[in-house]
């Protein structure tokens, strides 16, 4: 029995930055704790495209292109986290585009993890 486990950062990571978003919120704003969590989110599932943990040990993933798709809609929704902080007005103007993209990076991901499996 194999002791890997895949897809681990993505849920520890989530919630650590709901809990900075929550300690941010009162100097920062409300928009923070969104901010927060998606960066935290983009964090998971960047580290999740990369790494697998053995034991206790972590180690680089093989190479795939659902790794790759992963590791650029990790990238988005940090860059989306950094620019609701930083110009929430630009984030007005870009979300229809960033959601689009967002869901096309996941369905591409889907679509090429399930070609890897068979």
């Amino acid at each position: 029995m194999s002791n890997t486990k895949k897809h681990v950062f993505f849920l520890p990571l989530l919630f650590i930055g709901m809990g900075i978003g929550f300690i941010l919120q009162q100097y920062m704003g409300g928009s923070v704790f969104v901010a927060s969590m998606f960066i935290g989110m983009g964090l998971g599932f960047f580290l999740d495209s990369f790494l697998v943990v053995e034991g206790d040990k972590f180690h680089p993933r093989s190479f795939k292109n659902s790794h790759i798709v992963l590791s650029i809609l990790g990238i988005l929704f940090i860059f989306v986290g950094v620019i609701s902080i930083v110009n929430p007005a630009l984030l007005k103007h870009l979300w229809n585009y960033l959601i689009a993209i967002g869901f096309i990076l996941f369905g591409l991901y889907l679509l090429l993890r399930t070609g890897e499996q068979g």
